[in-house]
């Protein structure tokens, strides 16, 4: 999901800065881009106890891959706005939002499974006016640029789906439910059958259990 959120803000910043739309839709991409990596970092760190070493390497490596891609997207955009080639155009602006979208369902998967969702009201909220916002922006330029749009309502609707499941999970009564059951069994294997026994008392078992094979 991070990768692809990644990938696809790349791209979309590519086309906005190509299309010359408002600084702040060229800015905003960047700016989610950096906090996607900064949680594929996270996920290296804390998830799979990278070292620091290994952590500053891999991020140099995205920040790289980033800038070459970026700049080449860029240069594609502007050749293919020189060129006249709407076909192209429309391609390469609707790419970041079929990525952005891909990147959802990953997280769909985890609700369903989980029966659940676990992404707050605020961050889904902030996304859906963040989706809302930037297309009123688009009204306001010289010209209407329905293709950066999809890849603001495309996430309007996908955040509306992750509203819907919700409410529909909380109607069902396993919303927010699963950690809850989760660490409760866990803690109900073992736990069931009383106490856990201490070495002593194990070592004591074995050691009468041998008598009694030595008797036999």
């Amino acid at each position: 999901m991070l990768y692809l959120w990644f990938a696809g803000n790349m791209l979309y910043g590519a086309y906005a800065a190509a299309e010359g739309l408002y600084f702040g839709l060229v800015i905003q991409p960047q700016l989610f881009a950096f906090f996607t990596l900064l949680n594929i970092l996270q996920v290296y760190w804390y998830a799979h106890k990278w070292s620091m070493a290994k952590t500053l390497v891999a991020c140099v490596v995205l920040c790289a891959a980033y800038a070459g891609l970026h700049v080449g997207f860029w240069q594609a955009d502007l050749r293919a706005i020189a060129d006249h080639r709407d076909s192209a155009v429309t391609f390469l602006g609707v790419l970041p939002a079929i990525f952005i979208a891909v990147g959802f369902f990953p997280e769909f998967y985890v609700c369903i499974k989980e029966q659940s969702v676990e992404m707050s009201n605020f961050f889904i909220m902030l996304d859906i006016l963040g989706g809302v916002f930037s297309t009123i922006s688009l009204a306001f330029d010289h010209t209407f640029d329905y293709v950066a749009s999809i890849t603001y309502l495309i996430v309007v609707l996908l955040d509306i789906v992750l509203v819907f499941m919700k409410v529909y999970f909380y109607i069902r009564g396993t919303q927010g439910k699963f950690g809850h059951r989760s660490s409760v069994d866990r803690s109900s294997t073992g736990s069931h059958r009383g106490p856990p026994r201490s070495s002593s008392e194990s070592d004591a078992n074995v050691e009468l259990k041998r008598i009694e094979e030595g008797r036999a």
